[in-house]
């Protein structure tokens, strides 16, 4: 079944309920999350938990086609540390 998610992942086909990391820059960011500013103790709360863990306590849910439909926070964090590549979920 992996050698199947790869295939489809070469293709652009992500399946959802399976973990895939992606380029950080792919990702597409609907304006009514740019225009939201999180909580000054839900963001430290958030990136404590990343740089004790290395993992993000909230997971980053994409669209198929690569719109975010939640974890902002989380990729907040990965673009201020420079982050690459990001574990994402797809959702239909």
């Amino acid at each position: 079944m992996k050698i199947i998610r790869y295939l489809k992942q070469l293709f652009g086909k992500y399946d959802p309920g399976y973990e895939y990391c992606i380029d950080l820059n792919t990702i597409k960011i609907p304006n009514h999350y740019k225009k939201h500013h999180i909580n000054k103790i839900k963001w430290n709360k958030k990136l404590l938990y990343w740089m004790e863990t290395g993992e993000f306590e909230s997971i980053i849910l994409l669209h198929r086609d690569f719109t975010l439909v939640d974890g902002y926070s989380s990729y907040l964090i990965a673009k201020k540390y420079d982050l690459a590549v990001v574990p994402v979920y797809f959702v239909d």
